[in-house]
C-alpha cells in the first residue's frame, strides 16, 4: 500500500503531465500551490489523502481549467524559475472581496448625492478591485465575470440608472430609492459571498 507521501507524489506528477502545455513557470506555479493546498489539507485531517486528493480535483480537469486561465506556452518561452527561487507574492483573496465590499456600502450614498472628492475616491476602490480580482489566480476567468457582474457591474448601472432616469419630484422616488439601494446591496453581497465560496488557495 502507497504511503500517503507517495500518493500526493503520484497526484502531482499527473497534474504535472497534464499541464506540460502550460507556461513552465506557470506551470510550476500551479504544482507548488496544489502541494501547499494539500499539505493544509492534510495536517488538519491526517489520514485522510484519498477524500483530500478527490476533493482537489481531477488532475485532468485543473490542467484544463489552467490553460484557460493562462493560455498555453508561446514558442522559446523562457524556462521555469530556478528552483528556491521566490515565487510573486500573490494577493490574499480577502482583499479584492473587502474592496468591493466597501464598493458596494459606499456606493449606497451615491443616489442620495455624494461630493466630487468621495466620489473619485470610490471611482478609485472600483477600479483597484477589478484589478486585483483580474490579476488573481484564486478564480477562473468565468468565475472573476460572474463575481465582478454582481458586486460590481450591475449596482453600478442600477446607480445610473437611478441618478440619470428618474427625475426629483416623482411620486414615491424615497420609497424606490431605499429599494434600489437593498437591490444593489443585495447584488453586492451576493457577488462578495460567490467570489469567497469558489475562491481557490
Amino acid at each position: 500500500m502507497k504511503t500517503d507521501t507517495a500518493l500526493v507524489a503520484d497526484y502531482l506528477d499527473a497534474v504535472g503531465r497534464e499541464s506540460t502545455a502550460l507556461h513552465p513557470g506557470a506551470r510550476q506555479e500551479l504544482l507548488a500551490d496544489l502541494r501547499e493546498h494539500i499539505e493544509v489539507a492534510l495536517a488538519e485531517r491526517p489520514g485522510d489523502v484519498h477524500a483530500i486528493l478527490r476533493e482537489t480535483g481531477d488532475p485532468r480537469t485543473i490542467a484544463a481549467t489552467a490553460l484557460q486561465e493562462f493560455g498555453t506556452a508561446p514558442a522559446g518561452s523562457a524556462p521555469a524559475p530556478e528552483p528556491g527561487r521566490p515565487r510573486r507574492p500573490r494577493s490574499p483573496a480577502w482583499l479584492p472581496i473587502a474592496f468591493l465590499l466597501t464598493n458596494g456600502i459606499a456606493g449606497m450614498f451615491t443616489l442620495s448625492g455624494i461630493s466630487p472628492v468621495l466620489l473619485l475616491l470610490l471611482e478609485a476602490v472600483q477600479i483597484t478591485a477589478v484589478v486585483i480580482v483580474w490579476r488573481s489566480r484564486h478564480w477562473t476567468t468565468g468565475q472573476k465575470w460572474t463575481g465582478l457582474a454582481l458586486a460590481l457591474f450591475l449596482p453600478v448601472v442600477l446607480r445610473l440608472v437611478w441618478n440619470l432616469g428618474v427625475p426629483e419630484g416623482v411620486d414615491g422616488r424615497e420609497v424606490w430609492r431605499w429599494v434600489l439601494i437593498c437591490v444593489a446591496l443585495a447584488l453586492n453581497v451576493s457577488g462578495c459571498v460567490w467570489l469567497w465560496r469558489t475562491k481557490r488557495p
